[in-house]
């Protein structure tokens, strides 16, 4: 199938908006997303027109639009889970005093769909809606751990295992071991695999079928989480992700 090169090229424009870059010139993005600066004007115009990009205030650059988060919402809207786990989320964040995320895979990568707790010194910059290797964190091995052997081999297949600290997993058959033991213990950690200094503890969300849907963890600076603290984190994250299934299977989700 042929693609339009028009629309490939706006959704290359919207691609090279990051949270480290919020707000680009002409001349960034259109370096970024490797076209001409005509025709990336042309596009941001068209963009801007329909609220997906907007101009700085200043008015030297461009950043996205708010049309972008309407659209986010509504893709998030059908995933009652976030509702669902907010709650529980919540509790376990103050218990832990720690971040706690909820996220979902997509392709060879994770989506955040929740985020609770307070930001605190030392931890990752995160933001809902926003991705991760799924290779290089827990969340994403629990959800990867998750899959059918057959997705998990077309999945698998397309992932660049790049490394991100001297601790990432880049070995296929070590990642693969890796998998089958999280699917065995129920959990998955992250040892400074994606940020030096950020560990993660992960567990799986299980619809009525018992299919993996989402991921739970807890976030923390590996100075709070030695070999003992992370034992009590592990058994706080699968128990609030047992309580979120119980709900799931209740209630159901959306899809």
């Amino acid at each position: 199938m042929r693609l339009l090169s028009s629309v490939s090229k706006a959704f290359c424009i919207l691609d090279a908006f990051s949270i480290e870059s919020p707000e680009l010139s002409l001349a960034q993005i259109a370096k970024l997303a490797g076209i001409h600066k005509s025709s990336a004007f042309r596009l941001l115009a068209t963009l801007e027109a329909h609220g997906f990009v907007e101009r700085s205030p200043a008015g030297h650059g461009y950043r996205l639009g708010w049309k972008l988060a309407e659209l986010s919402g509504r893709l998030l809207a059908r995933y009652g889970l976030r509702e669902q786990a907010a709650p529980f989320m919540e509790e376990l964040a103050e218990k832990s005093g720690e971040i706690v995320h909820l996220s979902i895979l997509d392709g060879g990568e994770i989506v955040y769909l929740e985020k609770k707790g307070r930001s605190q010194p030392l931890t990752v910059s995160t933001a809902i809606g926003g991705r991760s290797p799924a290779h290089a964190s827990a969340m994403g091995k629990v959800l990867l751990a998750g899959l059918a052997e057959e997705e998990l081999r077309r999945v698998l297949a397309g992932l660049r295992l790049q490394r991100f600290t001297p601790t990432t997993i880049t070995d296929r058959r070590r990642l693969a071991r890796e998998l089958a033991a999280i699917r065995s213990q129920g959990y998955a950690l992250d040892n400074e695999e994606t940020f030096p200094g950020i560990r993660c503890v992960a567990a799986p969300l299980r619809d009525r079928e018992g299919r993996v849907v989402a991921a739970l963890s807890v976030t923390a600076p590996a100075q709070r989480m030695g070999a003992r603290r992370q034992a009590e984190l592990r058994k706080e994250v699968k128990y609030t992700a047992a309580r979120i299934s119980e709900r799931i299977r209740v209630g159901g989700i959306s899809s």
